[in-house]
Protein backbone atom coordinates (compact mmCIF):
# COMPACT_ATOMS: atom_id res chain seq x y z
CA UNK A 1 0.00 0.00 0.00
CA UNK A 2 0.99 3.42 -1.15
CA UNK A 3 1.76 5.38 2.38
CA UNK A 4 1.45 9.70 2.91
CA UNK A 5 3.32 11.32 5.47
CA UNK A 6 1.34 14.76 6.20
CA UNK A 7 2.49 17.86 8.08
CA UNK A 8 1.00 20.74 8.86
CA UNK A 9 -1.97 18.55 8.03
CA UNK A 10 -5.05 21.02 8.85
CA UNK A 11 -7.86 19.17 8.94
CA UNK A 12 -6.46 16.69 6.17
CA UNK A 13 -8.14 17.88 3.73
CA UNK A 14 -5.28 17.77 1.10
CA UNK A 15 -4.58 14.58 2.82
CA UNK A 16 -8.42 13.10 1.65
CA UNK A 17 -7.20 14.24 -2.07
CA UNK A 18 -3.81 12.65 -2.14
CA UNK A 19 -5.42 9.47 -0.63
CA UNK A 20 -7.95 9.58 -2.96
CA UNK A 21 -5.60 9.94 -6.38
CA UNK A 22 -2.70 7.71 -5.33
CA UNK A 23 -4.99 5.06 -3.07
CA UNK A 24 -3.07 5.50 -0.30
CA UNK A 25 -3.50 5.10 2.94
CA UNK A 26 -2.36 8.32 6.00
CA UNK A 27 0.68 6.75 8.20
CA UNK A 28 0.94 9.71 10.43
CA UNK A 29 0.56 13.35 10.35
CA UNK A 30 2.12 16.40 12.10
CA UNK A 31 -0.67 18.90 13.64
CA UNK A 32 -0.76 21.33 16.15
CA UNK A 33 -3.52 23.02 16.54
CA UNK A 34 -6.08 21.37 18.84
CA UNK A 35 -9.50 21.72 16.69
CA UNK A 36 -7.92 19.79 14.07
CA UNK A 37 -6.35 17.59 15.97
CA UNK A 38 -9.69 16.11 17.00
CA UNK A 39 -10.67 15.93 13.17
CA UNK A 40 -8.09 14.37 12.26
CA UNK A 41 -8.75 11.81 15.27
CA UNK A 42 -12.23 11.35 14.48
CA UNK A 43 -11.05 10.51 10.50
CA UNK A 44 -8.16 8.62 11.01
CA UNK A 45 -8.28 7.10 14.51
CA UNK A 46 -5.56 5.08 15.64
CA UNK A 47 -3.12 7.32 13.13
CA UNK A 48 0.18 8.89 14.92
CA UNK A 49 -0.07 12.40 15.27
CA UNK A 50 3.70 13.45 15.71
CA UNK A 51 3.02 17.36 16.59
CA UNK A 52 4.95 20.51 15.87
CA UNK A 53 7.36 20.05 12.61
CA UNK A 54 9.83 22.08 14.09
CA UNK A 55 10.87 19.34 17.00
CA UNK A 56 10.04 16.06 15.22
CA UNK A 57 13.37 13.65 15.34
CA UNK A 58 12.60 12.37 11.60
CA UNK A 59 15.07 9.68 12.00
CA UNK A 60 12.52 8.03 14.44
CA UNK A 61 9.75 8.47 11.71
CA UNK A 62 8.33 5.89 9.20
CA UNK A 63 9.35 6.76 6.04
CA UNK A 64 6.74 7.44 3.61
CA UNK A 65 5.89 7.23 -0.13
CA UNK A 66 3.73 10.41 -0.43
CA UNK A 67 4.61 13.29 2.04
CA UNK A 68 1.96 16.75 2.17
CA UNK A 69 2.40 19.55 3.39
CA UNK A 70 -0.56 22.82 3.56
CA UNK A 71 2.65 24.55 5.51
CA UNK A 72 1.24 28.29 7.12
CA UNK A 73 0.20 30.75 4.75
CA UNK A 74 0.67 34.17 6.97
CA UNK A 75 4.25 34.72 6.04
CA UNK A 76 3.09 34.90 2.07
CA UNK A 77 -0.13 35.75 1.92
CA UNK A 78 -1.35 39.40 0.31
CA UNK A 79 -3.85 39.18 3.93
CA UNK A 80 -0.54 39.71 5.60
CA UNK A 81 2.82 41.31 6.48
CA UNK A 82 4.57 39.18 3.57
CA UNK A 83 7.52 38.26 5.47
CA UNK A 84 8.15 35.45 3.67
CA UNK A 85 11.81 33.79 5.58
CA UNK A 86 11.57 36.66 8.40
CA UNK A 87 8.06 35.42 9.73
CA UNK A 88 8.26 33.56 12.59
CA UNK A 89 5.62 31.48 10.95
CA UNK A 90 8.04 30.38 8.49
CA UNK A 91 8.00 26.70 8.43
CA UNK A 92 9.38 25.46 4.75
CA UNK A 93 12.98 24.51 6.43
CA UNK A 94 11.50 22.26 8.58
CA UNK A 95 9.38 20.61 6.26
CA UNK A 96 12.50 20.56 3.66
CA UNK A 97 13.96 19.09 6.48
CA UNK A 98 11.98 16.07 6.72
CA UNK A 99 11.99 15.63 3.05
CA UNK A 100 15.84 15.30 2.73
CA UNK A 101 15.46 12.71 5.64
CA UNK A 102 12.66 10.79 4.48
CA UNK A 103 13.04 10.64 1.06
CA UNK A 104 9.47 10.26 -0.28
CA UNK A 105 8.82 9.74 -3.74
CA UNK A 106 6.02 12.10 -4.34
CA UNK A 107 6.02 15.48 -2.47
CA UNK A 108 2.32 17.67 -2.91
CA UNK A 109 2.37 21.01 -0.96
CA UNK A 110 -0.63 23.79 -0.65
CA UNK A 111 -0.36 27.24 -0.28
CA UNK A 112 -1.46 31.16 -1.46
CA UNK A 113 -0.79 32.36 -4.10
CA UNK A 114 0.98 34.63 -2.88
CA UNK A 115 3.74 32.31 -2.40
CA UNK A 116 4.37 32.05 -6.13
CA UNK A 117 5.83 35.74 -5.96
CA UNK A 118 7.20 34.92 -2.25
CA UNK A 119 9.21 32.17 -1.41
CA UNK A 120 8.57 29.32 -3.99
CA UNK A 121 11.55 30.07 -5.87
CA UNK A 122 13.23 28.55 -3.19
CA UNK A 123 10.47 26.09 -2.05
CA UNK A 124 11.36 24.83 -5.98
CA UNK A 125 15.35 24.71 -6.07
CA UNK A 126 15.33 23.06 -2.49
CA UNK A 127 13.43 20.18 -4.25
CA UNK A 128 15.45 20.52 -7.77
CA UNK A 129 18.54 20.27 -5.22
CA UNK A 130 17.38 16.76 -4.33
CA UNK A 131 16.68 15.68 -7.47
CA UNK A 132 12.54 16.47 -7.32
CA UNK A 133 10.95 17.45 -10.70
CA UNK A 134 8.33 19.81 -9.58
CA UNK A 135 5.29 21.06 -11.14
CA UNK A 136 2.77 24.19 -10.28
CA UNK A 137 0.11 25.74 -10.53
CA UNK A 138 -3.03 28.08 -8.90
CA UNK A 139 -6.23 26.49 -8.81
CA UNK A 140 -9.95 28.63 -7.64
CA UNK A 141 -12.42 26.84 -5.64
CA UNK A 142 -14.91 28.46 -8.79
CA UNK A 143 -12.46 26.26 -11.49
CA UNK A 144 -14.66 23.31 -9.87
CA UNK A 145 -17.97 24.58 -9.45
CA UNK A 146 -17.51 26.66 -6.08
CA UNK A 147 -19.66 29.46 -5.59
CA UNK A 148 -16.00 31.64 -4.17
CA UNK A 149 -12.63 32.11 -5.78
CA UNK A 150 -10.50 30.65 -2.92
CA UNK A 151 -7.40 30.25 -4.93
CA UNK A 152 -4.72 28.25 -4.12
CA UNK A 153 -0.80 26.89 -5.20
CA UNK A 154 -0.32 23.36 -5.16
CA UNK A 155 2.92 21.87 -6.10
CA UNK A 156 3.09 18.23 -6.98
CA UNK A 157 7.19 17.32 -7.21
CA UNK A 158 8.18 13.73 -8.06
CA UNK A 159 11.66 12.33 -7.55
CA UNK A 160 14.26 11.99 -10.41
CA UNK A 161 12.85 8.77 -12.37
CA UNK A 162 9.85 8.17 -10.31
CA UNK A 163 6.75 9.27 -12.65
Amino acid sequence: MTTVGSLCSGIGGLDLAVCAYYGADVAWHAETDSHARQVLARHWPGTPNLGDVTTVEWGAVPKVDIITAGYPCQPFSQAGRRQGEQDERHLWPYIFRAICLLRPTIVVLENVPGHVSLGLPRVLADLCALRFDAEWGTVRASDIGASHRRERLFVVAHADGAR
